[in-house]
C-alpha cells in the first residue's frame, strides 16, 4: 500500500494523550493515529450495515416512520 504524509493541526493536549497511549502501545504517534483511523471507518462502515439491514428490515414489514419503531419497541 503507497503511504501519503499528512499535516493536521490539533490541539497540544490531544497530542499529549496519543503520545503517551501510542508509548503504552509500543507504537509510534504515526501507527497509533493510523490504528485508530482504520479502527473508526471500520466501526462507521458496520455501523452502516446495521442500519442498512435495519432499513430494508423495517421496509419489508411496511414500517414508514420512526414513531412505529418505537411502538414496536414499547409493546
Amino acid at each position: 500500500m503507497t503511504t501519503q504524509t499528512l499535516n493536521i493541526s490539533l490541539p497540544q493536549e490531544l497530542v499529549l494523550l496519543i503520545d503517551k497511549q501510542a508509548e503504552r502501545d509500543f507504537a509510534s504517534r504515526s501507527e497509533y493515529i493510523r490504528r485508530a483511523v482504520v479502527s473508526q471507518l471500520r466501526a462507521e462502515h458496520e455501523l452502516q450495515a446495521v442500519f442498512d439491514r435495519a432499513n430494508a428490515r423495517g421496509s419489508a414489514m411496511n414500517i414508514t416512520s420512526e414513531q412505529q419503531v418505537y411502538d414496536i419497541i414499547d409493546e
